[in-house]
């Protein structure tokens, strides 16, 4: 079983760099990485984000929608 903390940080990292990049190809790349990781966090059988009866989420990283969507 993968470390669900582990792969959270990891996902908040990319996103970091993603956000922070010099060019949209290197943009993309981490953006990428970050999908991956949140795939992994959804597939966890701890469940982090799972939906709610309202559609909500126990956690969202992006609560100000500062990145145009929910993970």
């Amino acid at each position: 079983m993968e470390d669900l903390n582990y792969l959270l940080k990891r996902e908040q990292e990319e996103l970091l760099r993603a956000r922070n990049a010099h060019n949209p190809a290197a943009r993309r790349a981490h953006q990428r990485l970050a999908q991956g990781y949140a795939a992994r966090i959804r597939r966890h059988p701890h469940p982090y984000r799972s939906r709610r009866a309202d559609g909500s989420t126990p956690f969202n990283p992006f609560p100000f929608n500062v990145e145009g969507g929910a993970a």
